[in-house]
This record gives C-alpha cells, sequence and structure tokens, in this order.
C-alpha cells in the first residue's frame, strides 16, 4: 500500500533533482557534505582524534545521506508495523 505523502515527497525530490541543473546541484551538496571524505578528523594541534570537530563533519555528512534516501527510497515501502498481510 502507497502512502500519499512519502509518495509525494518522493515526487517532488526526483522531481527537482532530475534535470541536468538538478544533477549539477547534487553533485555540488554532495562535494559540499563532504560523502566522499572521512568524517573521523584529527586535530593540527596534536594530531589526536577531535571528537567536536567528527562529530560536526558527521552532521555534515547526515544531510547528505538524507537527501540520498529522499531520492531512492521506494515509496511503497510499508510504513513501521505494517506488515501485516490484508487478511490480518
Amino acid at each position: 500500500m502507497k502512502d500519499p505523502k512519502r509518495l509525494e515527497r518522493y515526487q517532488l525530490w526526483v522531481n527537482n533533482f532530475i534535470s541536468a541543473s538538478g544533477q549539477k546541484v547534487l553533485g555540488e551538496l554532495k562535494r559540499m557534505t563532504g560523502q566522499d571524505s572521512t568524517s573521523l578528523t584529527q586535530s593540527i594541534v596534536d594530531g589526536k582524534v577531535d571528537p567536536y570537530y567528527t562529530i560536526y563533519q558527521e552532521g555534515r555528512r547526515s544531510v547528505w545521506l538524507d537527501i540520498e534516501r529522499n531520492l531512492t527510497e521506494p515509496p511503497d515501502m510499508p510504513e513501521e508495523g505494517g506488515d501485516e498481510d490484508e487478511n490480518g
């Protein structure tokens, strides 16, 4: 069963990024969010892992993961708790 709200959201996202200019914006967003680089960051002062900047980097990366999920998630997936068949 398709959830109309999820289907509408999926269609909006796909329609915005399907064009050539939308693909360029998508590429820029991927670069800006650091998707292709590691979130783990070392301090330039002592060379140890900087937990605060690592968390910041992971937050940026999570934005890309949300974008990617909204563009690839099939809109007819059952909602949580909806794994019962039609017969109950």
